[in-house]
C-alpha cells in the first residue's frame, strides 16, 4: 500500500582516474552492455531505462547534465508525481523549504505549528498536521517519525543525514579532519601529530584511533568517535544534533544500541554495532554447526526472495533490529561478539541461541537449545515469537526502502508455528490492529481491484470490442502529451504495451489500482462523479455512480497506505469496512452482477486464518 511500489535504474558507470580515456573507449560501453545482459532475465530488468551514462567524475562531463535531465524526465513518470495536495500543505512546505534553502537543518515540532498558524490558510486539525508531515517524509523532501521520542524535531535536509553518515563511514586515522580526497570527504577521528602531544593526549588519539578501528574491522561505533568525528569546530550543526541524528538511524535500522545479560538482568549497552560495516566472513563452524548431543537445532526457517535478488542492505538492517531485540552472542574463548558480515548468533534466553545468516538470495534463521533435564525440542512459542519479529521488520525495512520485492517463507509447522495467544502475549509483535489493517489492504488491493478490472473491462468505448482494442488505440494519448507529463509513467507504458511496437497490451489482470484508475478515468465510457475526477465525492447526498465508486476506491487506499506502523484501530476498521462494502454494493448494482461483497468476506476470512497462524 505504500506510495511507490518500484523505482526506475538507470546505468551509470564512474570512470576511473587512471588510463580513463582509453578505459572509456575499450571498456565503459562494454561493461554497461554486460550489466544490462545480466539483469535481463532478471526481474528488475523492467525497471531499466533505455539509455545508459558513462560518466568520467574527474574533469566536467556534459553527460552529467544529461544524467540530470534523465533523472528528472524518469522521476515525472511515477505516479505520485502531479498528485494534488491541500493548498494549506503547499504553503507550509515552502515555508519548511525556505529555511531549509537558509541552512536550517533541523526545526522542533512547535515551530512547524507556529509557521502553521502564522500562514494565511492553516492547517486547522492535530492530527492533519501529521499526516503532512508524514506526506512530507514518504516523499523524501523531510524526515519525519511521529513516535514520541522522535516527533518533536523534523530534519529538513535528508540528504544532511546521509553526509552525516559518509563522514562516519569514510574517516580515516591519519588524516587532518575534512581532508578531501578526490571526491570523497574524508574525516579524521585523530591527526598524525602524536610526537609533539603530551602523554595524556597521545592515550586519548591511541584510544580513538583503536575505537576506529573497533568500528572499521567490527561494527562497533562509540559515542566518543562520534564526538571526534562530528567535532564541534567542522562540524556545528551535527554535534548540536548528534543525539537526535543517531536515534534517527536506530529508527532506519542503520545501526542499534545492543543489548546483554550480567548479573542485574538485561541492559542496554553504551555503544552502536552497525551490521553494514562489517567485514570479517563469519566461520563455517557458525553457519554449519556440528552434531553435538547436547544440542538440538530447529528445521531451517527460509525466505527466499523471488528473482533471486535480495539487496544487501535489507540483510543489514534486518541484522540491526535484530541487535536491537536480543543479545549478540559471545565467543566463550575470545569474548567478541558472534556478529560477522552476513551473520549473526544472539541469546534468546539461558537456553536458546538464534542464528539469522544470507546465503545469496535467502535469508535463513534457526534456533539451537542447549538440552538440559531431557527437555531436547526448542520452545515452540519462543521459535514462533522469532518467526513473527522477523517476518514484520522484514516487511517494515522493504516499505521503508521502497522496495517491490516478494519472497517465498519455508518453515517447517512446528515448531515456528506454534498456536499461542496474541493479545495475552507482550512479546509479539503482530497485534489485533495489524490484522485490521492487512484486511483492508488486501480488501482494497484484492476486491475492489477486482471490481475495477470488471468496470474497466465492461465500459469499453465505441467503437472498440474489447477493452484492450482501446488501450491501443489511446496510446498517444496515454504515453505522449507534449509539454505534459504522459498518463503513464515508465513502469506502466511496458506493463500496457509490452511489445516494442505496442501491438499488444498486457494482461488486464497484472493492472494495479493506480493503472486501473487511470485508464477508467481516461479511456473507458465511465462518467465523472458529480464532485469531478481527483476529488473524494460527498457523500450528502450520495453519488452511487460508477465514477464515485472508482473515486472512493482510490481515496481509500491513499488514506488506509497512510498507515506508518501497519495498524488500525477497531473502529477506523468498522469504518471503513463499511465504506467498502458500501461501494462494492453500488458496483454489483451498476453493472448487475454479484460476487464482490462475497469475494469480501472470503478474503477477509483468509486472512484472519492467516493471523491465528502467525
Amino acid at each position: 500500500m505504500g506510495r511507490v511500489k518500484t523505482k526506475p535504474h538507470i546505468l551509470v558507470h564512474w570512470i576511473p582516474e587512471s588510463d580513463k580515456s582509453l578505459y572509456c573507449r575499450k571498456h565503459g560501453q562494454r561493461y554497461l552492455e554486460e550489466i544490462r545482459s545480466y539483469l535481463r532475465d532478471k526481474p528488475s530488468a523492467v525497471h531499466l531505462v533505455d539509455e545508459d551514462f558513462a560518466i568520467d567524475n574527474s574533469v566536467p562531463d556534459s553527460k552529467l547534465e544529461e544524467l540530470k535531465k534523465k533523472i528528472v524526465q524518469v522521476a515525472s513518470q511515477q505516479p505520485y508525481w502531479g498528485e494534488q495536495i491541500p493548498t494549506r500543505w503547499f504553503l507550509l512546505e515552502q515555508q519548511l523549504m525556505r529555511l531549509r534553502d537558509a541552512g536550517v537543518k533541523v526545526v522542533s515540532h512547535s515551530t512547524v505549528e507556529h509557521l502553521n498558524k502564522e500562514g494565511t490558510v492553516r492547517i486547522e486539525e492535530s492530527e492533519e498536521l501529521d499526516l503532512f508531515l508524514r506526506y512530507l517524509h514518504e516523499t523524501g523532501t523531510i524526515i519525519y517519525f511521529s513516535i514520541e521520542v522522535l516527533r518533536d524535531n523534523i530534519m529538513l535536509d535528508p540528504k544532511w543525514m546521509i553526509d552525516a553518515l559518509k563522514l562516519l563511514i569514510n574517516a580515516q586515522p591519519n588524516l587532518p579532519v575534512n581532508t578531501v580526497d578526490s571526491n570523497t570527504e574524508s574525516s579524521s577521528p585523530a591527526d598524525n601529530s602524536t610526537a609533539s602531544k603530551s602523554p595524556a593526549a597521545s592515550a586519548a588519539h591511541n584510544d580513538i584511533t583503536q575505537k576506529w578501528l573497533d568500528f572499521k574491522d567490527k561494527g562497533i561505533l562509540t559515542v566518543e568517535l562520534v564526538d571526534a568525528i562530528w567535532t564541534k569546530e567542522k562540524h556545528p550543526d551535527l554535534h548540536e544534533h548528534k543525539d537526535h541524528i543517531l536515534m534517527i538511524m536506530e529508527q532506519l535500522n542503520i545501526l542499534s544500541r545492543p543489548r546483554s545479560f550480567n548479573e542485574m538482568g538485561e541492559k542496554v549497552e553504551d555503544y552502536f554495532l552497525t551490521p553494514c560495516m562489517l567485514r570479517q566472513e563469519s566461520p563455517k563452524a557458525v553457519i554449519s554447526p556440528a552434531e553435538d548431543p547436547h544440542m538440538v537445532s530447529t528445521p531451517d526457517m527460509r525466505y527466499i526472495f523471488t528473482g533471486e535478488y535480495l539487496p544487501t542492505p535489507i540483510f543489514h538492517r534486518l541484522l540491526a533490529a535484530c541487535v536491537a531485540r536480543w543479545p549478540v552472542a559471545k565467543n566463550k574463548e575470545t569474548s567478541e561478539n558472534l556478529i560477522f558480515c552476513g551473520c549473526c548468533v544472539f541469546d534468546l534466553d539461558l537456553f536458546h541461541r538464534l542464528t539469522v545468516y544470507i546465503e545469496n538470495h535467502v535469508v535463513v534463521a534457526r534456533i539451537t537449545r542447549m538440552v538440559v533435564d531431557e527437555v531436547n525440542t526448542p520452545d515452540a512459542k519462543l521459535c514462533s515469537r522469532v518467526r513473527r519479529f522477523i517476518t514484520l521488520n522484514l516487511a517494515k525495512i522493504i516499505s521503508y526502502l521502497g522496495q517491490n520485492l516478494q519472497y517465498e517463507l519455508q518453515a517447517a509447522v512446528q515448531p515456528w508455528h506454534a498456536d499461542e495467544g496474541h493479545d495475552d502475549d507482550p512479546d509479539a509483535p503482530i497485534t489485533r490492529e495489524h490484522m485490521n489493517h492487512a484486511r483492508l489492504c488486501v480488501a482494497i488491493v484484492t476486491v475492489c481491484g477486482n471490481a475495477m478490472r470488471d468496470v474497466l473491462s465492461t465500459q469499453v468505448p465505441s467503437p472498440h470490442t474489447a477493452i484492450h482494442q482501446a488501450i491501443l488505440a489511446n496510446k498517444g494519448k496515454l504515453t505522449s502529451r507534449q509539454g505534459r507529463k504522459p498518463l503513464l509513467n515508465y513502469d506502466q507504458t511496458q506493463l500496457v504495451y509490452p511489445d516494442p511496437q505496442g501491438k499488444t497490451t498486457g494482461k488486464v489482470d497484472q493492472f494495479d489500482l493506480s493503472l486501473l484508475y487511470t485508464l477508467i478515468r481516461n479511456i473507458s465510457t465511465v462518467p465523472a462523479p458529480v464532485t469531478g475526477w481527483g476529488n473524494d465525492p460527498h457523500d450528502q447526498p450520495r453519488d452511487n455512480s460508477l465514477g464515485a465508486s472508482v473515486e472512493r476506491i482510490r481515496s481509500y487506499r491513499n488514506q488506509i497506505g497512510h498507515s506508518m506502523d501497519g495498524k488500525m484501530s477497531q473502529q477506523d476498521f468498522d469504518d471503513y469496512w463499511n465504506k467498502i462494502d458500501a461501494v462494492l454494493d453500488d458496483i454489483e448494482i451498476k453493472l448487475g452482477r454479484q460476487g464482490f461483497r462475497a469475494e469480501l468476506e472470503k478474503q477477509n476470512k483468509q486472512v484472519i486464518t492467516i493471523y491465528e497462524v502467525c
